[in-house]
């Protein structure tokens, strides 16, 4: 990670950050097939955590975030984390609501740049460089993809991965590199 890339992290309110010792880990709620993930450290990028309807003090309503955002150098990754058991209202399709709150937790990303950029006289500048992804479970004895989550979004990236029978779900950067090359 670039010494200005470092230097944004440190910028940043610490209730963004989700470290611990040599990862990042991000606990997800109750009734979620993901309930824990932990992403090892390795120097090349950081995770940012989104709370479940942040709003900053500025709005009436929540705005719901995407779970995590993963940054590096050269990219920027949106992560939602979608169960399969989850309960939709309204029939919102899980993907169009995957897709809202990546958008939303890019708005407020760039925002934190442009306050960066403002305060130290920088250009971070990651326009052109984001992806919007959803990571939902993979069902043991299911060879098909869920039919909520079928619907062709090309702005959003899904993908299946499997976490063992507590939740738990372990990460690395080559995880997210690999992403970025499909």
């Amino acid at each position: 990670m670039n010494k200005s890339l470092q230097d944004f992290y440190s910028f940043l309110s610490d209730e963004l950050k989700c470290e611990c010792d040599r990862n990042y880990v991000i606990k997800e709620k109750k009734g979620s097939v993901f309930r824990h993930i932990n992403i090892k450290k390795d120097g090349k990028f950081f995770v940012l955590k989104q709370e479940d309807g942040f709003k900053a003090g500025l709005f009436k309503d929540a705005i719901f975030s995407c779970d995590f955002i993963v940054v590096s150098d050269d990219e920027v990754f949106f992560v939602e984390l979608k169960s399969n058991n989850t309960e939709y209202k309204n029939d919102i399709n899980p993907l169009d609501k995957a897709l809202k709150q990546c958008e939303s937790s890019k708005i407020l990303f760039h925002y934190l740049c442009n306050a960066y950029n403002l305060n130290k006289s920088k250009e971070l500048d990651f326009k052109n460089k984001e992806q919007f992804i959803c990571l939902y479970p993979q069902k043991a004895n299911q060879q098909k993809t869920p039919t909520n989550l079928l619907k062709n979004n090309p702005q959003l990236k899904k993908i299946e991965i499997k976490c063992d029978k507590n939740g738990y779900l372990e990460l690395g950067w080559q995880f997210f590199k690999n992403i970025s090359k499909t």
